[in-house]
């Protein structure tokens, strides 16, 4: 299947995104995002449909973005669309084999108040935050990384924090978030991508909150 094409890219706006300037990319991922969405709506199988949306894909997919631009190189036409396209597909892969291990499991609901469910999805995030920084065979380990991770959210800016709880400790879409929030989606991937370059700034180095598996 050929995806379509993306807009075309300021060299200088993507010189900039991949220099560092999170406003450069943040206009570039405005650009693309109808396109994006679109291929990712078209490769939703049914069976994600009812439970996650292409924003909801998107929005792991722009965190991945904010973190790699600096690794990212033009290469041809469309490259940055094409960069994008690649990382959504990931993204909906991994919610694919999570929804299926969640059946398996016996379904529990994703937004729990529960302690153990806080504690789970606590740890889920420090992956996210240090994603690509420890080696597959490692996992995250024990109640003091959660701790750390609820530590460090309560010194992020009130719309930082709110939008990290709402989207990645209590499992709500983008869309909840949004109507919660009283944000656009947009803003909510925004925040959400930011918030989470701050966390990583806050919890310092990766290796002390991974063990051996």
């Amino acid at each position: 299947m050929i995806e379509p094409a993306g807009p075309n890219d300021d060299p200088e706006l993507l010189s900039r995104a991949i220099a560092g300037e999170p406003l450069a990319l943040d206009r570039l991922l405005l650009d693309h995002h109808r396109a994006l969405k679109s291929v990712v709506e078209k490769k939703l199988p049914p069976t994600l449909a009812s439970v996650v949306s292409a924003e909801d894909i998107l929005q792991e997919c722009y965190t991945e973005a904010y973190r790699d631009i600096g690794k990212f190189r033009p290469d041809g036409p469309n490259a940055l669309f094409r960069w994008l396209c690649t990382i959504a597909d990931h993204r909906l892969l991994d919610t694919l084999r999570a929804h299926r291990a969640a059946k398996r499991g016996g379904g529990r609901a994703a937004v729990s108040a529960g302690t153990d469910q806080q504690h789970s999805a606590a740890l889920a995030l420090l992956d996210v935050v240090f994603a690509h920084t420890h080696t597959p065979s490692r996992s995250v380990a024990g109640h003091e990384a959660s701790a750390a991770v609820k530590a460090a959210i309560d010194t992020l800016k009130p719309e930082y924090r709110d939008a990290i709880r709402l989207r990645y400790i209590e499992g709500r879409s983008v869309g909840e978030t949004a109507a919660i929030m009283g944000k656009s989606e947009r803003s909510v991937h925004k925040l959400c991508s930011r918030g989470i370059q701050r966390l990583r700034d806050a919890l310092g180095n990766a290796s002390r909150f991974f063990s051996e598996s």
